[in-house]
C-alpha cells in the first residue's frame, strides 16, 4: 500500500479542483467584502462582543497565512482563552471585541498551529477524536479519514503530542469518540459516547471542559445530544454555525449557552474572512446565545 499523507494542503486542493461554482463565489465574495469596506462597516470588528473562530487544519503552505490573519486580528481584538470566553458569555463580562480560537478533529500539524498561536499570546481549544489518537494504522487511518471526515489520509496527534499542547497554554475538548454524527445516532448511542469520550479525555489530560460536535451544524444535533453533553460532565458546547456572542439582559444558564463559531479556512483571502467575521458581527442578538431546540423535560 502506498503510504501518502499530506503536508501541503495545495496538494490536497488538486485531488478535488474547484470548478465555476467556486471562482463565482470567490469573485462575488471579493465584491460584497470591497462594498462593505467601501461602507465603512469595518467598525462592526470593533464592536464588544466574543467571537469564537475555529480551524482545521495548518498545513505548511497555510502558516504564512496563519500569521497575517493572527496579525489583523490583534488590530482591533484581544484574544483570550477558550475557557474565559465560555465565561464571558455566562456572566455578560463583554466589554470590548474578543476572539477565542478552537481546532477541531486532531491532526498533527496541530504542534505547529499552536506553536504559532503562541507567538501572538493566543490559546486555543483543540478538540479531538479520541478513538484515533496515537493511530499508526495507515489503513484504518485512511478509512476514517475517507468515511468520518471525507479528507485525504493525514496525521494524527498522539498522546504525547496532545500533553505538549497543554504543556503550550493549550486546551483539549471533545469531539466524540469517533466523530459521531449525533443526529443519525440513538439516545443510548450518544449518551455512551458522550460518557466515553469524556472519561476517556480526563483520564487522559485533567479536567476537560468543552465539547464541540461534529459537522457542526444544528441539523447534525439535537436536544438529545444538549442534554447528553452536559449530564456527561462538559460545561459547554459548541457548534459550527456562524455568529458572535453579544450582551445580553438574559444570562444563558450553563446548559443553554450554543456557542456559535465562525470557520476559517486559511487558503481563503483575508478580506473574505474577515467580510464573514463582519458579517457575524453585523447580525450579533442576544438570543443567538440560546439553543433552538425544544427543551425536554
Amino acid at each position: 500500500m502506498d503510504k501518502m499523507y499530506f503536508d501541503l494542503y495545495s496538494e490536497i486542493e488538486k485531488k478535488s479542483p474547484s470548478g465555476a461554482r467556486e471562482y463565482f463565489r470567490d469573485l462575488a465574495i471579493s465584491g460584497l467584502a470591497l462594498m462593505d469596506k467601501l461602507k465603512g462597516v469595518d467598525s462592526y470588528l470593533k464592536k464588544p462582543r466574543v467571537q469564537f473562530i475555529y480551524i482545521h487544519h495548518v498545513f505548511k503552505d497555510e502558516e504564512v497565512q496563519l500569521h497575517t490573519l493572527l496579525k489583523e486580528l490583534q488590530k482591533m481584538h484581544t484574544f483570550i482563552s477558550y475557557s474565559e470566553a465560555v465565561d464571558r458569555v455566562l456572566t455578560n463580562r463583554i466589554d470590548k471585541p474578543y476572539i477565542a480560537i478552537s481546532s477541531d478533529d486532531g491532526f498533527k500539524n496541530n504542534l505547529r498551529t499552536a506553536e504559532i498561536l503562541n507567538e501572538y499570546d493566543a490559546k486555543a481549544c483543540f478538540f479531538v477524536n479520541p478513538s484515533i489518537v496515537g493511530e499508526t494504522d495507515y489503513g484504518r487511518i485512511e478509512q476514517y479519514c475517507k468515511t468520518q471526515l471525507q479528507f485525504p489520509p493525514v496525521e494524527f496527534l498522539n498522546w504525547k503530542d496532545i500533553d505538549t499542547l497543554q504543556k503550550y497554554g493549550h486546551e483539549i475538548g471533545s469531539h466524540t469518540m469517533n466523530h459521531m454524527n449525533i443526529a443519525r445516532a440513538s439516545a443510548s448511542e450518544i449518551k455512551e459516547d458522550m460518557t466515553l469520550s469524556y472519561e476517556t479525555l480526563t483520564d487522559k489530560c485533567g479536567a476537560v471542559k468543552h465539547f464541540a460536535f461534529p459537522f457542526g451544524r444544528f441539523f447534525h444535533f439535537s436536544e438529545e445530544g444538549r442534554k447528553a453533553c452536559f449530564e456527561a460532565g462538559f460545561l459547554s458546547c459548541a457548534t459550527a454555525e456562524r455568529g458572535c456572542h453579544v450582551s445580553s439582559e438574559k444570562r444563558p444558564a450553563t446548559d443553554e449557552l450554543c456557542i456559535l463559531r465562525d470557520h476559517v479556512l486559511l487558503n481563503w483571502k483575508i478580506d473574505h474572512i474577515f467580510y464573514f467575521l463582519v458579517r457575524s458581527s453585523k447580525s450579533a442578538q442576544p438570543q443567538n446565545n440560546f439553543f433552538p431546540y425544544q427543551r425536554s423535560n
